[in-house]
């Protein structure tokens, strides 16, 4: 019985690890688009083929460094950008 309850309690523990991650993932994706939705796409060319330069708008529209979770978000953007032109 007991091994069963530490074998539930590991499952447990990776569950509630993911759902952890998977928030600070949505939370990224809700600050990226907050920071898009500041832009007017009409007036403004949005860097989509570079990292750097997206991060660096970004960084500016928010005021302080993009966190990890948004540099990830940034890199998979660009990267998925880049595919879809080639």
């Amino acid at each position: 019985m007991k091994m069963i309850r530490g074998k539930i309690k590991q499952i447990e523990l990776e569950i509630k690890y993911n759902i952890f991650t998977e928030q600070k993932k949505l939370k990224a994706v809700q600050t990226v688009k907050e920071l898009l939705d500041q832009i007017d796409f009409t007036v403004e060319v949005v860097p989509l083929e570079d990292i750097e330069k997206l991060s660096r708008l970004l960084v500016t529209l928010k005021g302080k460094p993009l966190n990890e979770e948004e540099n990830r978000l940034i890199e998979k953007i660009v990267k998925s950008n880049r595919l879809m032109y080639k």
